[in-house]
């Protein structure tokens, strides 16, 4: 009698497609959640202020009461002013009503109440939106801001603040952004709401697969190796 034939070696190729495929799922999980942090981020009102209660990078210019403010558009956009206060006994007390901006054309501008509520805080400042306006011309927009008989703002407690230049190092009492607008924050949102659950269930799926590919791959390459083994 002939000794029966050896078994057929293991292969390989379910166990390697299983666990590229997990792999790729883990890289689509991950690029997910980095799109999804990055689409948010990009939505936020970051850099408003500095911690010394100066215009962030983020913020076009900076305001104080009582002051006449130019500043340049180049039309068609919206704008948002932010009170600035120290945090945290600052109280706010600016609202659109105590701004008024006239137009290139002489003519006074709507100043409407935020389209979208934000506030922003770094070191002993915080800043609040609580006006904004469309500049549908282009050109020079002149802004004052006049407050109360009790608003108490940075510029107020500081001596020397005589509004905000290129050189000013004082505090201001606002800043003005662009506008965040209602759909693009909700974007925002949902965009990363959905890429965090299709990157959380990448990494999940992905990883189990990687796991099952990876051992039944050990697996297939044992079963190989006793298969050719001397003697089996």
């Amino acid at each position: 009698m002939y000794p029966p034939p050896p078994p057929k070696p293991a292969s390989t190729t379910g166990p390697k497609i299983l666990t590229f495929s997990g792999i790729a799922v883990l890289l689509i999980g991950l690029v997910a959640l980095i799109f999804a942090i990055t689409s948010m981020v990009s939505t936020l009102p970051l850099n408003v202020i500095t911690s010394q209660g100066q215009p962030g990078s983020g913020a076009l210019a900076g305001l104080t009461v009582d002051e006449d403010h130019e500043f340049t558009s180049p039309g068609g956009l919206s704008y948002d002013l932010w009170e600035v206060q120290q945090s945290p006994n600052g109280q706010f007390g600016l609202d659109r009503k105590s701004v008024t901006v006239i137009g290139p054309d002489g003519a006074r501008v709507t100043v409407r109440g935020s389209e979208v509520s934000g506030s922003s805080t770094l070191g002993g400042f915080k800043a609040q939106s609580f006006a904004s306006f469309s500049a549908q011309q282009a050109g020079s927009y002149t802004i004052t801001i006049t407050p109360g008989p009790r608003y108490s703002g940075p510029s107020s407690n500081s001596s020397g603040a005589e509004g905000f230049d290129a050189n000013d190092t004082e505090t201001v009492d606002a800043v003005i952004t662009e506008s965040s607008e209602f759909t693009t924050l909700f974007t925002g949102v949902f965009t990363f709401i959905g890429g965090i659950m299709v990157g959380i269930a990448g990494l999940l799926l992905g990883g189990g697969l990687t796991i099952g590919g990876i051992a039944w791959w050990i697996n297939a390459n044992g079963r190989r190796k006793r298969g050719f083994a001397p003697g089996v």
